[in-house]
């Protein structure tokens, strides 16, 4: 996507982990709280940072082990911490706020698509402060059957948009693959879990907050 290709957008899909805030801190927590419950081998930080933004039952089936039976009964166990303490640890990343106040003035419509179940999204957003910029928040469902193509769809539709005029921003190859498999253009961040300020991608990158408001405000508010 070159930057003329931006001048079309008008729909912003933010990613929320790694994209909007820092929940590490409370995630790792949660992580850690369900795996003593359900005895299982404890993770180095280092690999449940890595895991950060991933589907949760995919995460417990695939990268911890469990059973799909197993798996169900650890998700609910860490989003009841997570729910409880989780989601009062996450820091907004700086810039943030104003970056989304400089995007409505420019015409922007914006949404949120997440894995992270929708209603702490939303309780995170309020907390934040930051709740009334978005358009659409699009999370994960009660049976964990979403993915990410399909909450940008789904933000999409909610925002009477279209695919071409819009723009998935997130800081990992979930946001990547999703954005691919719903044809809509993307732009990744480095400061987050996944991408890496010295990597070379298919797509432009921003390394801060202000670099993606130069990327999408030919102004100096956004920078």
């Amino acid at each position: 996507m070159s930057l003329s290709h931006l001048q079309n957008m008008k729909l912003l899909i933010f990613d929320f982990d790694g994209t909007i805030a820092d929940t590490s801190e409370g995630i790792i927590d949660s992580h850690r709280f369900a795996l003593r419950s359900m005895n299982a081998e404890m993770k180095t930080d280092e690999k449940l940072r890595s895991l950060i933004g991933g589907n949760l039952l995919k995460t417990y089936t695939d990268n911890f082990g469990f059973s799909e039976d197993d798996a169900r009964v650890a998700v609910k166990i860490y989003r009841e911490r997570y729910g409880q303490i989780g989601i009062h640890k996450a820091v907004i990343y700086p810039g943030f706020a104003d970056l989304l106040r400089c995007l409505k003035e420019n015409g922007y419509q914006i949404a949120v698509a997440t894995l992270k179940a929708e209603r702490f999204v939303r309780i995170m957003l309020e907390e934040m402060h930051i709740r009334p910029y978005f358009d659409a928040i699009c999370g994960m469902n009660h049976d964990d059957s979403l993915d990410k193509a399909g909450l940008i769809m789904k933000c999409i539709k909610l925002c009477d948009c279209k695919c071409q005029n819009t723009v998935m921003i997130g800081d990992s190859e979930n946001d990547w693959i999703g954005a691919n498999a719903a044809n809509v253009s993307f732009i990744g961040v480095t400061y987050g879990f996944g991408f890496s300020a010295d990597g070379s991608y298919d797509f432009l990158t921003a390394g801060s907050t202000k670099e993606i408001g130069s990327l999408l405000v030919r102004q100096t508010a956004c920078r």
